[in-house]
């Protein structure tokens, strides 16, 4: 916890000793059976896309705390796991998605284990806000997270984490082969995801009572897809509706659509049904930025 910026060249074995002593490293993160294959791994470079570790790369840049704090937290009692951990949660927090030969898939399943990450590390960041975490999906809760502050209510926030697009990526991958890189990016298409995960945050919500809020975590290298909509409001939360329809935006709706089939026709009343939609911004370091606080229930029209 208290280890600072290594040389890259001694991080894998380093980590090991650090893994040796850190029940958050060795009992969740890269438990024995996971932990051979993960060292061969980065004993030899990704070239294809020049992928590594979250936890290695944290601790070459000083701040591996970061990410164990939390699980030491909230997961960890008398050095041990607690007995109510959720076995699925701690399935998804075992750093193993750089494993699958498949760099684009690699990429989809690192996002899925940051989102996991990023709940935890939300429940950590309430409480330096004087927040008091009263209940965590992880040990059984019905939501993400739970918390009350010092005035009493209990509130539920369900957590959504936003990291690199595919087309993004592709793009980065295309550039790292000198291939032609470029391509046209949909102005709406940031926002338009955004409205979707607070949609489905709320539905998430739904039932809770008490006051509700999405909290979405926006990572600090996608942030310029959500700047300028935000900052310039192309959103009406009152009378909330996707933007443009180009044929990767209808793709995707055709999709979710079969999940949840009144999507556009219940956004409105969904979005208005909780009390705000908290937007964050996760920068270096998994430091975390209240950007945009914006109030719901009372935007829609009486």
């Amino acid at each position: 916890m208290t280890v600072g910026a290594i040389d890259n060249k001694l991080s894998v074995g380093i980590l090991d000793e650090i893994r040796s002593v850190c029940p958050a490293l060795q009992a969740v993160f890269l438990p024995d059976d996971l932990w051979p294959s993960f060292e061969s791994w980065h004993r030899a470079p990704d070239t294809a896309a020049a992928h590594r570790s979250m936890l290695l790369l944290a601790l070459e840049r000083g701040h591996l705390h970061r990410l164990t704090t939390p699980i030491h937290r909230y997961l960890i009692e008398d050095g041990r796991l607690r007995p109510n951990v959720r076995a699925q949660y701690v399935n998804d927090l075992e750093e193993r998605w750089m494993l699958d030969c498949n760099p684009l898939e690699r990429h989809r399943e690192s996002r899925l284990f940051a989102g996991r990450v990023a709940e935890l590390q939300c429940a950590e960041w309430l409480e330096t806000r004087d927040w008091t975490i009263t209940g965590l999906e992880a040990l059984d809760a019905g939501h993400d997270l739970e918390a009350r502050t010092v005035s009493g209510g209990v509130t539920a926030f369900e957590v959504k984490s936003i990291g690199t697009q595919d087309d993004d990526f592709e793009m980065i991958l295309r550039s790292m082969t000198e291939e032609p890189s470029g391509g046209a990016v949909s102005a709406y298409s940031g926002i338009n995801y955004l409205l979707f995960r607070v949609y489905e945050a709320a539905k998430q919500l739904a039932g809770f009572q008490g006051s509700r809020i999405a909290l979405a975590v926006v990572d600090d290298l996608t942030w310029w897809r959500f700047e300028l909509p935000l900052r310039d409001g192309w959103i009406d939360w009152a009378n909330p509706r996707f933007l443009n329809d180009d044929p990767t935006w209808s793709t995707f709706l055709q999709e979710k659509r079969l999940r949840y089939p009144k999507l556009e026709f219940e956004l409105a009343s969904v979005l208005g049904a909780i009390d705000a939609a908290w937007i964050v911004r996760r920068s270096h370091g998994y430091q975390y930025h209240l950007e945009y606080e914006l109030r719901l229930r009372s935007a829609l029209p009486q």
